[in-house]
Order: C-alpha cells, then structure tokens, then sequence
C-alpha cells in the first residue's frame, strides 16, 4: 500500500505537507510495525493545479530519490493550489510506469478525472462491477481497475453520484479504498476524498495505524492525507472517521473552496 497526499487552498501551507510526504515514503514505522519494509518506494506521481495551469507527472523513481523533480513541484506550490500526490508501494500489478499513479482518465460523458488510491482491492470484483475483460487488464493494478471503473460508470461529477458509485466499490474492498480524486468537466472543479477501510481489517491496531487517515482543515488549506505525514509535519490533525467522503467544491478564479463530509454506504 502506499502514501498519499490530497491538498487544496494556499500552495505554501502545503510545502511542509510535501516534505512529510517525502520522509513517509523513505521511512515509515507504521508499515515497518506490519512486518513490511518501511518504505514506498515503486514510483510516485502528482497532479497540481494553479494559476490556470494543470501539470501531471509520474516516474518510475522513488519520491526520495526524485529530489530534482521534488524540489520542482516545491517551488511553484505558492498561491491557490489543488495538489494530489502518490507514492506507490506496489501490492497488486506490475512495477513501472503503467501503474505509478495518480491515473488520468477522460470519459464519453464529457467531463475528465486525476486519481489515487491506497488500499487492496478484489480484482475479479472490480472487473464484474466494470464489466471489463480480465485478459485486457493482466498487467493493471486494482487501482488503475478502479479507476476504469468510474470511467465506464459515472455519468456525471455530481455529489450524489460520486458518493454512489464509490460506495459500490464497498463490497469489493479488501483492505481500504482511500481515494483523491480531481474532476474537470466544462471549466468546474471539484475534488472527491474517500476514507474508508474494512471494519474486520481494523482489528488490528498496527493496521488501523497504518491505513487510517488524517485530515487538516482551515480557512485557507483542506488536507487529507496518509497517517505516517502526521510523524513528519506536527499540525492539528484529525482522524478521519472510517467511511467518511469528502465533497470538495472548488473556485480556483476566486480561490475558494468548500467542503462537505458525506457517509459512504
């Protein structure tokens, strides 16, 4: 599984957040505790958005051993920024560029979407809840598979949608579905975060400290991000509470944004 970072208001609240990311990915007690190896080191990616521009990238590098590129994406997080990130630990799928993350899609209904996921997921459940072919997604992890699936199903980036679409992949959740996701259609944005881990997977302590997730909220920044960032940025983090999605409507000309908490399920 991996570590993850969604972050949407003043770009350079956000810095300290990016440089947590960083250590996380290098060094994390809380995947060591499970008994893996405490880094996340299969390849990272972003999205960032500010100032009118889009820029999406992934390597096949570990974030820590990327230090050019994230020193890059440090430099311009300043002003009103949407940022999600990704530093893959790989579980499920090949190793190498296809399935660093986040993933990009664009649908027939006309409107396009970023996403991340951390988490493990039941690929043949994903694949009949897609309708897809198993054969054409051999070499896909249960990420990229999720995120095909909300290209075939959505029909549109609306709250009540979202939420429904994504409480369908409920049932195929074999550890977590702790989702960023970036949807662009016609000149709207919005985000859509996810929380939600498998109430048995739970039980066990070092697997709740592992997978939960924390969130930051103020008037100028909303962040969710993976439990191991709270090691490495000391702020007023919060838990967020398992099965809990985050509506984030978002007006980049007025450098604003709202967020409402929904229920998963």
């Amino acid at each position: 599984m991996c570590r993850v970072l969604f972050a949407v208001g003043e770009g350079r609240e956000m810095k300290p957040l990016l440089d947590a990311l960083v250590k996380a990915s290098e060094n994390d007690p809380y995947r060591a505790a499970r008994g893996k190896e405490g880094r996340h080191e299969d390849g990272w990616g972003y999205l960032v958005f500010r100032d009118g521009r889009l820029e999406h990238y992934r390597s096949r590098k570990a974030i820590f051993n990327d230090l050019e590129s994230v020193q890059r994406l440090r430099d311009s997080l300043d002003g009103f920024t949407i940022l999600l990130a990704h530093s893959r630990a790989a579980s499920q799928g090949s190793k190498g560029m296809f399935n660093v993350q986040p993933f990009a899609f664009s649908t027939r209904r006309g409107f396009s979407f970023w996403l991340y996921h951390n988490g493990d997921l039941d690929r043949k459940r994903l694949i009949e809840l897609g309708e897809f072919e198993e054969s054409d997604l051999e070499h896909a992890s249960d990420s990229y598979i999720l995120g095909a699936y909300l290209c075939r199903k959505l029909r549109a980036p609306k709250k009540d949608e979202l939420l429904g679409k994504y409480s369908g992949v409920i049932p195929a959740v074999t550890t977590s579905l702790n989702t960023g996701a970036l949807f662009l259609s016609g000149d709207s944005l919005l985000g859509f975060v996810t929380a939600y881990s498998k109430p048995t997977y739970l039980l066990r302590r070092e697997n709740w400290e592992y997978v939960r997730q924390i969130v930051l909220k103020g008037n100028s920044l909303f962040a969710v991000a993976s439990s191991t960032l709270e090691l490495y940025h000391k702020a007023d983090w919060e838990n967020a509470i398992n099965g809990t999605a985050f509506y984030v409507e978002i007006d980049p000309e007025e450098g604003r944004f709202e967020v409402e908490s929904l229920i998963m399920g």
